[in-house]
C-alpha cells in the first residue's frame, strides 16, 4: 500500500511539473515585444509612408520610368526591362510592390473600421469622421494604383485571409465604382472639417483636414480623366474634372506630398535604387523632347555617370532607347538621381492644372486651356528647381545657369504652347504634363497611365523611341508571384505572362 501511495505521489508531482511547464511554454510562445493593437493615428502614419514609398516612388516608378522613357535601363533587371527580355512578363518583377500595396490596403481598412461610428475602438478613434475620410482617400488612391497597373485584381475578398485564402478577382469596372464611392464619401465627410485630430502623425498634411479635402477633389479629377474613354457623357465628365480641379489645390503649398526624407534614415526611393544599383541612365528620347523645344530644363539636369558633375546637353551621352549596352557608369545620368531628400508627390499642383488644361482643350476652350497649362508649366519648373536644389545641397552639384524663375517659365510657355490651337494645343499639353513628371518625385507611374490612355485613343502625342514598342510595349504590369504561386484565381489570370503585351486594361478599352 505504501508503495502504491508513493507511486501516486510521484505521478502527481510529475503532472504538476508538466502543468507548470505547459504554462511556461504558453508564455514562451507569446509575443510580448510587439503590440497586438494600436491607435488609428499610428497606423495612419504608416499609411502615408507606405503609399509614398511603395505605391508611388518605389519599383512601379522605377520600372515604368523605363517604359515611358523618362530614363533607360542599363543594368540587370532594368536593362532587361529596357530590352523587353522577359522582365515584364515575370511574376517576380513587381512582386514586392504588389504585396506592399496590399499591405497598405489592409491597413487602410483597419483605420476605416476603427474610426467608424460605434466601432467599439478607443475613444479617440471611434467616430473620428475626418480621419475616417482621410483613410478612405488613401484607400481609393492605393486601390487605383493596383487596378490601374494590373487590371482585374483580388479586391472585395482581399486582405481578409481568415475568410478568403484564395480571393477571387474583381473586374476593374466594379473596382472603380467602389473607388468613386469611397472618394465621394470622403469628400462629404471632410467638408467643414478643420483637423484630423492626430497631429504630426499625419505625414502628408500635418493634421490639416481642409487640404485632405482638396487632395480628394484633385484625385477624383485624375481618376475621372483616367476613365474618360468609358464615360457615357464625356462633356459632363470634362465639366466634372474642371470643377474638381477648381476645388483642389490653389498652389504647390497645398499639393499632396511626402516630404519626410531626411537625408539620413529615410531617403528618396529613386535615389535609394540608383545609389545601390546604378541600373538607369538618361534617355535619348527624353533629351530629344527637351532639345526640340529648347527647354531650359535641359541645361541643368544632365550629370556625369556615377557622380554629380554637370554635363551640358550637347555633351550628354544618353542611352539610345532599346538599343543601349548593359554597362554601368558609361552613359550620362540625371542630377536628380542623387536628390536624396526630394519629396514624393502623391498628387501635385502641376498635375491638377494639366488635368484642367486637358479637359478645357478637349471642350474646345483654347483660352482656358492655355491659362491652366501656363500655371502647370510654372509649377513644373518649380518641381525641376526642387530636384536640382536637392542635388546642389547634398552633393555640391554645380551648373552654368540660375534656377528657373517665373519669367523663364512664362517665356517658355509663350514660345512652345501659346501659339498652338486645337489638337496641336492638346498634344502639347500632354507633352508638358509628361515632362512635368520627370524627376525623383514618383511621376513616372502617372505618365505611364497617360501614355496608355492616349494609346487606346489612337493618339501619339507622347512619342516613344524604343523600337521594341512595336510588339512589346507593356500594356500593364504582371501579377506578383506571391499570388501567382498560391492563388489559383490569379495564377489562371496570369498564365504565361504574355498577356502583359497584348491586353490593355478596361479603362484603356480592354476587357480586364
Amino acid at each position: 500500500m505504501k508503495k502504491i501511495r508513493n507511486i501516486l505521489m510521484a505521478a502527481a508531482a510529475i503532472l504538476s511539473v508538466a502543468a507548470c511547464s505547459e504554462k511556461a511554454l504558453d508564455k514562451v510562445n507569446e509575443d510580448v515585444n510587439h503590440a497586438k493593437d494600436a491607435n488609428a493615428k499610428f497606423t495612419f502614419a504608416d499609411l502615408c509612408l507606405s503609399t509614398a514609398y511603395t505605391a508611388v516612388g518605389g519599383d512601379f516608378n522605377t520600372y515604368l520610368g523605363v517604359a515611358v522613357e523618362h530614363w533607360s535601363g542599363v543594368h540587370n533587371q532594368l536593362y532587361k526591362a529596357e530590352k523587353r527580355d522577359g522582365e515584364w512578363i515575370s511574376s517576380s518583377c513587381f512582386n514586392n510592390a504588389w504585396s506592399g500595396v496590399y499591405y497598405t490596403l489592409g491597413n487602410c481598412r483597419v483605420v476605416i473600421a476603427k474610426t467608424e461610428k460605434d466601432s467599439g475602438a478607443a475613444p479617440e478613434d471611434e467616430g473620428n469622421t475626418a480621419l475616417n475620410a482621410a483613410a478612405k482617400v488613401l484607400y481609393a488612391y492605393n486601390s487605383a494604383i493596383l487596378t490601374d497597373l494590373f487590371g482585374d485584381i483580388p479586391y472585395s475578398q482581399a486582405c481578409n485571409y481568415n475568410e478568403y485564402k484564395t480571393p477571387a478577382l474583381d473586374k476593374q469596372e466594379d473596382i472603380y465604382k467602389d473607388i468613386y464611392k469611397n472618394l465621394d464619401e470622403a469628400i462629404a465627410q471632410l467638408d467643414g472639417q478643420a483637423k484630423l485630430g492626430i497631429g504630426a502623425y499625419d505625414f502628408i498634411y500635418n493634421d490639416d483636414a481642409t487640404k485632405w479635402l482638396k487632395f480628394a477633389y484633385g484625385l477624383r479629377a485624375r481618376l475621372t480623366m483616367r476613365t474618360i474613354l468609358r464615360a457615357s457623357d464625356k462633356t459632363a465628365a470634362y465639366n466634372q474634372i474642371i470643377a474638381d480641379a477648381d476645388k483642389s489645390f490653389t498652389s504647390a503649398a497645398e499639393q499632396a506630398q511626402f516630404a519626410k526624407y531626411d537625408g539620413d534614415n529615410q531617403l528618396n526611393p529613386l535615389f535609394m535604387y540608383w545609389y545601390s544599383r546604378e541600373g538607369i541612365a538618361a534617355s535619348q528620347s527624353l533629351a530629344d523632347k527637351l532639345a526640340d523645344r529648347n527647354d531650359p530644363r535641359q541645361n541643368m539636369i544632365f550629370s556625369t555617370p556615377g557622380d554629380c558633375e554637370y554635363v551640358a546637353p550637347g555633351d550628354a551621352e544618353c542611352v539610345p532607347n532599346g538599343e543601349g549596352e548593359e554597362i554601368q557608369e558609361a552613359y550620362t545620368d540625371y542630377c536628380f538621381f542623387l536628390a536624396l531628400d526630394a519629396p514624393t508627390y502623391l498628387l501635385s499642383y502641376a498635375e491638377v492644372q494639366f488635368l484642367k488644361a486637358e479637359a478645357l482643350a478637349r471642350k474646345g476652350d483654347d483660352a482656358g486651356a492655355k491659362a491652366a497649362a501656363k500655371a502647370g508649366i510654372e509649377a513644373a519648373f518649380d518641381i525641376h528647381n526642387q530636384n536640382v536644389e536637392s542635388a546642389i545641397n547634398t552633393w555640391g552639384y554645380t551648373y552654368e545657369d540660375d534656377l528657373l524663375d517665373a519669367a523663364a517659365a512664362d517665356a517658355y510657355y509663350t514660345a512652345v504652347v501659346d501659339t498652338k490651337t486645337g489638337d496641336a494645343l492638346l498634344g502639347e499639353i500632354m507633352v508638358q504634363k509628361y515632362l512635368s513628371f520627370l524627376g525623383a518625385n514618383g511621376g513616372s507611374v502617372e505618365a505611364y497611365n497617360d501614355v496608355r490612355r492616349l494609346k487606346a485613343e489612337g493618339k501619339n502625342y507622347i512619342t516613344l523611341a524604343n523600337p521594341k514598342n512595336t510588339d512589346s510595349f507593356p500594356l500593364r504590369c504582371g501579377y506578383g508571384s506571391s499570388d501567382t504561386t498560391t492563388n489559383p484565381n490569379v495564377q489562371q489570370a496570369f498564365g504565361d505572362g504574355s498577356y502583359v503585351y497584348k491586353e490593355p486594361v478596361w479603362w484603356a478599352n480592354g476587357t480586364r
